[in-house]
């Protein structure tokens, strides 16, 4: 028996032995992978940088550089690894890029080799450092030097071990070896480019540390501005989730002088305010450079702190104060905060106010300081920290930080569209809700002013514009501010917008996408640019979707024209609108159609405004409303126009009726349609609406000032002559006084005669009147009851003493000169015969006294 119950305990621990074996081989694995293991974790990322079209150059990779326009012969020149020759020249060709980065500590300053980022200034073709370089930090030297104490990413776990941000945890340290049998391949260099051409450069490889793979990817700007956005994308492709604080480290090198191998830049840092990041000025007067580092962008750092390299191998730590250099500042700091809760000590300086100079501390007493490292100087340097992450099996993370440089007097316009839902309180977006769209740019630059000429945004069809935005131009914006931006300045306008049914049929990836355009241009100089921002707006598919288009056209322009989405029209043109509302999901009954034509809604309280809703632009013409074909009432505007048919999925109702313009306005009109009460397969009623928006440019005719008729003649009558003087009054005025004066402004008729000129009063050769004498006159007096006769003369008579008035309609003046209106003087000395003559009419715009 004690032979049998041995064997057991031998089968123990054998399986023991085995089963240590096999933990011990797991962990081995996780310390190297493959190449093809990496490129694999590369399709899945790429999935999330959302660039279509890399290219994965050689093992042996050499470097190519990026360049953004500043203004000038400047640019913004980013690359992995150095980017000059030995004579201070731009110069691409660094071979060392792909290689496995290393790690050394001398004289108390980290270095770190290899795919380190490097971002430049680039003045005519010559290399300008932005951050801190290496001994020999060129092409043909020691290239692998590049910005070498700067740390880049690195993904901590803990705050135990000052160390950390090294050997522990720095993404590129921990980079394991790839097929070293294989040329010693370590990290994969892949570019693209972007819709501008612009060059965008990415390298992936495994963070043996955690098992996670990574792509740091340096991309322009979207917007267009001379800004690069350093990404990190890190893949869990363990079972288990991944968790680790994820951080980035640069020691900045503003050095005009191209010689900042060994120098110490010694320059202030600036808070840039609102928690969005900071700013460095060049502390030399000749260099005239502004470097600065934000996180308005997907992905962005939640905190930041400037530093000095007093304590190199922590960055969690900001420096010393200036005369008491034996110990650490403790307040600020960055950290590491697992549980994200960190403390007022441990934020940085994400809370330092607009322009706080972030290298002078403050002690208790109130003294200011400086803060230094051992050696009293400000070697400048920044942290970036971003929360703690716990990043499930299979996930993808994203950390992103912008840096921006620019040289004096060049602006760097920062755009940015955001929106707020007016609508929906839980978090979504859903086909109805109205959204407030913020669009702002500021102005990052350097002694600069920046002229913004024209906001261009063309909403998609999934959107509506609220007509009544400021910034409307129907469904764009399409704005000239001619407003100016100054350093650190930011202009700001919003406007409103409603998702509307086509959502349903035009998301992608669930989503809207929509894009505004800022073009200006720098004060001084002739150098237009257009800068972008595109805000993506998931919106919930609704599980009733439907088509509601809404068209029109002019009728009286053309009887045959299409129906559109726009029509110009004149004041009583007689428009025909129509509208289709098809459900394409589910059902339709006992709906409401109306359209209220001169409806006016507040778009913040969402009220009928009373003091707008009352002018009468639009008129519906009785009996031209027609659903399907069919008479209709002409309730649309009123209670509705209640159709009730059963209508199944994808089967239209059409409306259509007439509407005359009264506008007599220079201005657009925007119209919409609304379904009510509508009946959904689940029973429930839906309020859907608004329907697309029509819009009708109205162009009131010219104003007019004509005669549309005169009177043919004005009778006298006939008397024997007795040589004696007789004053006649006419017997009749054939004819009427018929004018046109469609401005509604005053105005006055006059009346002239010219006894010396060709149109006299004659018998054929013979004038009626031979002296100076009055010959023709008229009572123009406003009063019945009273005569009084003004003789007419060659500069001309108001036909009456009142003030008439301008109008749309003809204005019939026929009773101003109708009978006993007129008096002849008919001399002694007139011989017998018929006599004829003329007189004038004029319409004077001034009143005549």
């Amino acid at each position: 028996m004690k032979g049998h119950q041995s064997v057991p305990k031998i089968f123990l621990l054998v399986f023991t032995v085995l089963l240590m074996i096999l933990t011990f081989n797991s962990t081995t694995v996780n310390a190297a992978t493959s190449k093809t293991a990496v490129m694999n974790a590369e399709k899945i990322m790429r999935q999330y940088d959302g660039v279509t079209n890399w290219q994965q150059k050689s093992d042996v990779a050499s470097n190519e550089i990026g360049r953004i326009p500043i203004g000038g012969n400047v640019s913004l020149g980013y690359t992995f690894g150095a980017a000059r020759d030995a004579n201070g020249n731009v110069k691409a060709g660094d071979k060392t890029i792909s290689r496995e980065s290393t790690y050394s500590f001398t004289n108390k300053i980290p270095n770190i080799t290899h795919s380190k980022i490097n971002i430049f200034l680039d003045d005519n073709g010559k290399y300008y450092g932005i951050l801190h370089q290496g001994d020999n930090s060129y092409i043909g030297g020691s290239p692998e030097n590049a910005s070498i104490s700067s740390i880049d990413f690195a993904l901590l776990e803990n705050s135990q071990r000052s160390s950390v941000f090294y050997q522990d945890m720095n993404l590129l340290i921990k980079s394991s070896q790839i097929d070293s049998s294989n040329g010693g391949i370590y990290k994969l260099f892949y570019t693209a480019t972007d819709k501008r051409g612009r060059k965008i450069f990415k390298m992936v490889g495994h963070f043996s540390a955690k098992n996670l793979f990574y792509e740091v990817v340096l991309r322009p700007s979207p917007s267009g501005s001379p800004v690069v956005q350093r990404e990190l994308y890190v893949y869990n492709p363990s079972t288990g989730d991944a968790t680790f604080q994820p951080f980035f480290g640069e020691d900045t090198g503003l050095d005009p002088n191209n010689d900042n191998i060994s120098a110490v830049d010694n320059v202030p840092m600036f808070a840039i305010g609102g928690g969005l990041g900071l700013y460095i000025e060049s502390g030399i007067k000749s260099s005239e450079s502004k470097l600065f580092i934000t996180n308005n962008v997907d992905g962005g750092f939640k905190d930041f702190m400037g530093r000095v390299l007093a304590y190199p191998d922590n960055w969690s730590a900001k420096g010393m104060q200036y005369g008491s250099t034996n110990s650490a500042i403790q307040s600020p700091s960055l950290p590491v905060v697992a549980d994200n809760k960190p403390t007022k000590d441990q934020v940085g300086d994400t809370n330092a106010v607009a322009d706080h100079n972030l290298l002078i501390g403050k002690s208790n007493s109130g003294q200011e300081y400086k803060i230094v490292d051992g050696n009293g100087k400000q070697d400048t340097s920044y942290i970036l920290r971003w929360p703690y992450t716990k990043l499930a099996s299979g996930g993808v993370a994203k950390f992103v930080s912008n840096i921006g440089a620019t040289v004096k007097p060049y602006a760097i316009p920062t755009v940015k569209k955001t929106y707020k839902n007016l609508t929906s309180t839980d978090g979504t977006n859903n086909v109805g809700d109205k959204l407030r769209f913020t669009l702002s740019v500021r102005n990052d630059g350097y002694g600069s002013n920046w002229i913004i000429t024209n906001i261009k945004d063309d909403l998609p069809e999934s959107l509506t514009i609220d007509p009544n935005s400021l910034l409307a131009d129907g469904n764009s914006i399409n704005y000239n501010p001619n407003a100016s931006i100054t350093d650190g300045q930011t202009a700001t306008y919003t406007f409103d917008a409603t998702i509307n049914n086509k959502a349903a049929f035009g998301l992608v990836n669930g989503k809207i996408s929509n894009t505004v355009h800022f073009t200006g241009y720098n004060k001084g100089f002739s150098d237009s640019k257009t800068y972008e921002d595109t805000v993506e707006i998931p919106v919930v598919k609704p599980d009733y979707s439907y088509i509601f288009n809404h068209q029109v056209r002019n009728i009286t322009a053309d009887p045959n024209s299409n129906f559109a989405q726009t029509v110009d029209a004149t004041t009583g043109d007689i428009l025909e609108i129509k509208s289709e509302f098809m459900v394409s999901t589910g059902i339709a009954k006992d709906a409401i159609y109306l359209n209220d034509l001169n409806d006016y809604v507040d778009p913040v309280t969402h009220r009928k405004d009373t003091l707008n809703d009352k002018r009468d632009k639009l008129s519906l013409i009785s009996g031209s409303v027609h659903v399907n074909g069919e008479l209709a009432s002409d309730s649309i505007s009123t209670s509705g126009l209640y159709i009730g048919a059963y209508t199944p999925a994808n089967q239209s109702n059409i409306f259509t009726y007439k509407v005359t313009v009264n506008s007599a306005l220079e201005e657009k009109i925007q119209n919409s349609a609304a379904m009510r009460n509508v009946i959904n397969l689940s029973g429930k009623a839906l309020n859907i609406g608004p329907s697309d928006t029509i819009y009708i440019n109205v162009h009131p005719p010219a104003p007019t000032t004509a005669f549309i008729e005169v009177p043919e003649f004005i009778d006298f009558g006939s008397i024997n002559s007795t040589g004696t003087e007789k004053t006649l009054t006419n017997k009749q005025t054939k004819g009427s006084l018929i004018v046109s004066h469609s401005e509604e402004t005053p105005f006055q008729v006059l009346v002239s005669y010219d006894n010396e000129g060709d149109q006299a009063i004659t018998n054929g050769s013979e004038k009626l009147i031979q002296d100076d004498g009055v010959s023709l006159s008229l009572n123009n007096n406003s009063q019945d009851e009273t005569n009084e006769w003004t003789p007419l003369s060659t500069s001309g008579v108001p036909i009456t003493d009142k003030t008439i008035n301008g109008s749309p309609d003809p204005i019939n003046l026929t009773q101003y000169v109708g009978l006993n209106k007129w008096q002849l003087r008919v001399p002694k000395t007139a011989i017998s015969g018929q006599y004829s003559g003329q007189v004038t009419w004029t319409i004077a715009d001034s009143i005549v006294e």
